[in-house]
Parts: structure tokens; sequence; C-alpha cells
């Protein structure tokens, strides 16, 4: 099993422009060898007697209170939501794998899910995920080279990572030569990797990619902009985006230019403290006071202290969106997207746009048709996005 980022440009394009040149990049940086398995994704499988199968992938992401996935289904795509056992995941990690299996067979069984290739989505907190840009080489050579770039990120032994890397683009010399390729490159820990893969073949389930969310947020932005065509969009190279996935437990500010990643700010806290406070005005159990918030059950929303909250919720975001802008005064922010539960909290969503000078509007709109109008869109927009980014390989 190896983390793919699926490589948009093969790098074998330029080794050969290299052999026949007789140059070979200079390096006299320390390397780690690694070992790599083949790729392995959609609609490539070769049956015994050679023939070519379409292969239908399930796109997987685990949160810290549901667990989405994103089924094919012919032509159309289903969008599944289940709640997970209370405390069995937070920020990722599973406290029980064998419960989480058990529960994700159940989720199978109930959904009759028949495909069996998943696609996973890893979350930032996961894996180290950087862009790097680096001389021309092969690619034996950068995957040599890969953990050296991480050597001020990971503190234990960096053998027990997996190493992958996207092209992002390779710029060339006014001769056509290769100067620099611009990548993105990841490192995520084998255990974490393997501990999934067992997890879910327990649940039935086959991981075949395993892919960071900022890839699929990335495989959305890019589908979406092929999508429209050259249309006059809201999305273009020259208007930067943000995405701000309002979570459970957190809030993730993920910032892109144009539709290339950036960076990422997470706020440490979610829509949990929502649950606390309703628990505390109707003098019901948290459990109970979900159901209340996403019905907004008896006004509950409009009460001030979850007004409050939601202030204190557009005071973060407006935040990270402001620095951004004073860091790039050059960049323009063309629109900013709402993900995850909280993004049917009306309140929340309508206070957080009050307070940025920025456009907004729901992730269901960069979703492909198929995934748009259902209930949990918004929820399983990771799920879509990993699916995608195997479906592109």
């Amino acid at each position: 099993m190896r983390v793919t980022l699926i490589v948009r440009h093969d790098l074998s394009f330029f080794e050969d422009e290299m052999r026949h040149s007789g140059s070979r990049p200079k390096n006299d940086r320390s390397c780690l060898t690694i070992s790599v398995t083949p790729r392995a994704g959609w609609a490539r499988e070769a049956s015994r007697d050679g023939e070519v199968l379409i292969v239908a992938l399930i796109g997987i992401d685990v949160g810290n209170t549901n667990c989405k996935l994103a089924i094919r289904e012919g032509g159309g795509m289903r969008l599944v939501s289940g709640h997970t056992p209370d405390n069995m995941v937070r920020d990722g990690d599973v406290s029980s794998p064998d419960t989480m299996a058990k529960f994700l067979k159940s989720v199978r069984d109930s959904e009759r899910v028949r495909e069996r290739n998943c696609v996973l989505v890893l979350t930032s907190s996961q894996l180290y995920f950087r862009h790097v840009s680096l001389p021309p080489m092969s690619t034996s050579e950068l995957m040599l080279n890969l953990p050296y770039e991480f050597r001020d990120f990971i503190q234990d032994d960096p053998e027990e990572y997996i190493y992958d890397y996207a092209v992002d683009e390779i710029k060339r010399d006014e001769e056509g030569n290769v100067e620099r390729m611009e990548l993105y490159a990841s490192a995520v820990p084998k255990a974490l990797v393997n501990s999934y893969a067992d997890m879910l073949r327990k649940a039935g389930f086959r991981l075949k990619v395993a892919t960071p969310s900022q890839m699929a947020y990335m495989r959305l932005l890019r589908s979406h902009a092929t999508a429209v065509g050259g249309q006059a969009d809201e999305l273009s190279e020259d208007q930067d985006v943000v995405l701000v996935d309002i979570g459970h437990a957190n809030v993730v500010i993920s910032l892109f230019h144009g539709m290339r990643y950036d960076s990422a700010r997470t706020i440490d806290f979610g829509c949990d403290e929502f649950d606390q406070i309703i628990a505390d005005l109707k003098g019901i159990d948290p459990y109970t006071a979900a159901a209340f918030k996403f019905n907004n059950f008896e006004g509950v929303l409009d009460e001030p202290e979850c007004l409050a909250l939601c202030d204190r919720f557009a005071l973060e975001v407006s935040k990270v969106v402001n620095f951004y802008n004073f860091s790039n005064p050059e960049r323009e922010i063309g629109m900013l997207y709402f993900l995850g539960g909280g993004a049917s909290i009306k309140q929340l969503t309508s206070t957080i746009a009050d307070a940025i000078a920025v456009p907004t509007a729901s992730i269901e709109e960069l979703l492909p048709p198929e995934a748009r109008g259902q209930e949990n869109s918004p929820v399983c927009a990771l799920a879509v996005g990993g699916i995608l980014e195997g479906e592109s390989m």
C-alpha cells in the first residue's frame, strides 16, 4: 500500500531529455532509501487475460463524528454519512480499529454497498504536506530525495514514513530546457496507512488509494473549472479561493492561490460548542442537543448564547481571511465556500458571510452534478473529492 497524490505529469518526458543531452542534476544532499509498491487506481486494472477492466471506487472520509462515503452507482453518485460511535475518532486517530471496522461493515451492509475498492482521504493532522521546488531529476532520484524535504518536520524515524509527490508545474528556460520542478510532496506514517488498510479490509473494503485532503480539495476545484469549460465563472487562476470546513471539533480553513493549495489554518473549536450551549439552555444531554441544533428546534439557534458563538466563529474566520489579504496584497479572494456539518447551520454561515468582504456559497456548487442536491452533500464533499482524485489516475 502506498499513499499516492496522483501525479499529474509523468517525469519520464524529461528523463529522456537528460539522457540525450548527457546532463545529470547535481545532488550532494543526503538521501534516504524507501521501497515503493505499484500504483493502483480507478479504471486501470487488468484481468488475467490482459483485458482492461473498469473498477469503481468509493470515496471515504473518516471524521470526528461521522464517516462519509461517496459511492458511484452507474452514472450517478450516492452520498452516505453515518454517525460514528462516541469518542471513536479524534483528528483522524481511531481509538479502536476493530470497533470502527464493525461500524463500517454495518454501514456497508445497511446501505447495500457492493463495491470494495476505495479511496481514503487523509486530513492535514495525519500527514505532512508541503510544496517544494527542486532541480530536474529522474523519478527514482526524486523518490530517494523526498525524505530529505521533510527533515525539519519529522522528529521520529524517517524510514517509518511513506513519501509521495504530485507535479504542480515544470518550469523551462527560453530554450525549452527544464529548470525547476514545482511539486506537492507528502509524508504519511506507514503505521497509519497499514492500520486503516487493515480496518477497512475487516469492514469489507479494499484500500486502493490514500490521498491528502489538500489534493482532494484541488481536484474539486479543478474538476469544477473543467466542467464550466471556460465560461465566466467565479473560479480562475487569478482569483483565490477559501474553503471553510466547519466540523464537530474544529474548523479547518484552507486557502488556495487560484486552484493551487497555499496553506491552511485550524480553529480549535467546532459545532460541539453549540451542543453544550443548547444542552444547558434546554436541560437535555448534548447528543439530543445536536439534533436540536441542526433542526433549529424551537428557534434555539436564535438564542443570544448561540448567536454569540456564531459571532465567535465569524471573528476567527475573518482573522484568517484578513491576514491572508494583508500577506497577499496583489491577490484577490474570489469566493469562500462552506462545507462540513456546520455548513447547514444558516445562522452560522450568514454571520460569517456578514463579517467578511468576500462572496460566499456552499461547497455544493463545486461538486459534480451527480453529487449535488443531496441532504448531506456539504458533509460528504471531501469523500467526493477523494473519489474524483482516484478516478483521475
